[in-house]
């Protein structure tokens, strides 16, 4: 069972990489265009189902 840590949620990772192609087509900053692709990189180089994600930043963690 994956314990709880505290300021992050549980979320599916494939769910996010979905979510950051969608928001990446619709930003028109360059700025979060760039991050965002580097969030993207990071979550398709995991292999694990869930992710820890951070309630305040564009922090992950895979969870194993």
């Amino acid at each position: 069972m994956t314990k709880e840590k505290k300021g992050y949620n549980i979320i599916d990772r494939e769910g996010e990489i979905d979510n950051l192609i969608m928001w990446i087509s619709e930003t028109k900053s360059e700025n979060d265009k760039y991050l965002m692709k580097e969030d993207l990189k990071y979550l398709m180089s995991l292999d694990c189902k869930n992710i820890y994600s951070s309630e305040d930043t564009n922090d992950y963690i895979a969870i194993n």
